[in-house]
């Protein structure tokens, strides 16, 4: 075999090795890509979500004021104007807590994603130490309206309809909480065996 057969066949298989290379580089980027836009997607729930909750559960309560108002004319207007606006508020909190954007799940941002998300925790807890306080303060003002505008048994009533919603209220909002933490506490781990990184 001559020194060109030799040159040749060894250029072919460099050709060849970085033909495969290439393609593995490829696979490797599509694969990542994949698991990017699966871990993007473990998100999307938490943001469906709170936009229900902005078109459907906030008119839903206005709603169902309204109704409250036009059966007890004699019904202040201000604690329900004030349910509502912590509603609000926690709603555009919700918004900004859990907000995710495409560049968090860059290879370069991963780590500082993986941080965000452990801050994201903490701060939906704080949220919640924050409300409900403010929420429970709010619910009683709103029964002492209830109670001084209608007759003993009505009030009676509504009063223990409003307890019984607002615990099986509370026990759906801390299972999604706790369900939207697991979700971070997953993506965490993902973000981990990625990186390699402890944070």
């Amino acid at each position: 075999m001559t020194n060109n057969e030799n040159v040749n066949e060894l250029e072919t298989m460099r050709s060849q090795l970085q033909i495969l290379k290439n393609k593995l580089d490829e696979q490797t980027i599509v694969n990542d890509s994949l698991l990017r836009n699966a871990m993007s997607n473990k998100m999307s729930w938490i943001m469906k979500y709170i936009w229900f909750e902005l078109l459907a559960l906030l008119p839903l309560c206005a709603l169902s004021f309204v109704g409250l108002k036009l059966m007890i004319p004699g019904m202040p207007w201000a604690p329900m104007v004030c349910i509502l606006l912590l509603m609000v508020a926690d709603i555009v909190l919700d918004f900004y807590l859990n907000h995710t954007s495409e560049n968090d799940w860059l290879a370069e941002n991963l780590v500082a994603t993986g941080h965000k998300l452990i801050r994201m925790k903490k701060l939906r807890w704080i949220q919640v130490a924050v409300s409900l306080p403010i929420a429970v303060a709010l619910f009683i003002w709103y029964g002492f309206c209830i109670s001084a505008e209608t007759d003993e048994v009505m009030s009676t009533a509504m009063n223990i309809g409003m307890v019984v919603g607002g615990v099986i209220g509370l026990g759906i909002g801390l299972s999604i909480l706790v369900k939207m933490n697991r979700t971070n506490d997953s993506l965490i781990q993902q973000i981990r065996e990625l990186t390699k990184e402890e944070f």
